[in-house]
């Protein structure tokens, strides 16, 4: 006690250093679980791929709307309808690939 700290302070300074090794302790402990942070990052990109595959197919069904409205106008030749379906049909073959389990 030379520092000038009475002994309840001692007592709090102990206990705060405490908390903190504790807090290290548990922040260190997460970063070397490579396990729950691949999982973690697995499913961060699979959240995206999902979120990515919904837009391309929303995007693929209003193509495919234009080109019908197109086609029932007759402004639509017959080789663009025949690359509008295959646009729609390629997003909902990607749609399913991403989804699977």
């Amino acid at each position: 006690m030379s520092s000038g700290q009475t002994e309840g302070e001692l007592r709090q300074d102990i206990e705060r250093t405490r908390q903190q090794l504790g807090e290290t302790a548990e922040a260190l402990a997460a970063k070397a679980d490579v396990k729950a942070r691949a999982k973690q990052k697995a499913n961060q990109v699979k959240e995206q791929a999902a979120a990515r595959a919904n837009q391309v197919k929303e995007q693929a069904a209003a193509r495919a709307g234009q080109a019908k409205d197109q086609a029932a106008s007759g402004r639509l030749s017959s080789p663009s309808a025949v690359a509008a379906a295959a646009a729609v049909v390629f997003a909902g073959i990607a749609v399913w690939l991403w989804r699977r389990p």
